[in-house]
């Protein structure tokens, strides 16, 4: 039951993340567009606020770290009642949410790469957060099913 507690740790580091960018896109797209800058502005291929200002952060005309801010704490919620409840049901739910998360990010680095030509380190941060708790969630679950062979 460790691996929920690095789970929730993960998740936690991971709504903070999501929230500041969620905050500098809100900036941006409703307040003053000219105002936007991140603290992860540090060279023109190495910028935030490029990728946060790029038409290509929206999906589906949301900007992309608002998805992970309703995420992340629907996975926080389930790594903590999968750790109070030292249940490995959870764990499923976790791995299929994290999975389609590995997928969405791929999309999002794979658009950076491609057509922004801009990099966020912060969604490179989150990119390793959510693989990091993909994998945490499919070793609960080998876990679980050795568990079950043993009591066989």
């Amino acid at each position: 039951m460790k691996k929920y507690s690095i789970i929730i740790i993960l998740a936690s580091l991971a709504i903070v993340n999501a929230a500041y960018l969620s905050y500098k896109s809100y900036i941006y797209h409703f307040v003053d567009s000219d105002k936007l800058t991140t603290i992860c502005d540090f060279s023109r291929w190495s910028s935030c606020t490029d990728v946060l200002r790029n038409p290509l952060s929206l999906v589906f005309g949301i900007p992309f770290p608002w998805i992970a801010l309703l995420i992340y704490p629907v996975l926080l919620g389930l790594a903590w009642y999968g750790y109070k409840r030292a249940s490995f049901h959870p764990a499923r739910i976790i791995a299929i949410l994290s999975g389609l998360g590995v997928c969405f990010n791929g999309f999002i680095i794979y658009r950076e790469i491609r057509f922004i030509h801009a990099y966020c380190i912060l969604c490179l941060l989150c990119t390793v957060i959510i693989i990091s708790i993909f994998i945490l969630s499919l070793q609960l679950i080998q876990e679980n099913r050795n568990k079950i062979n043993s009591t066989l």
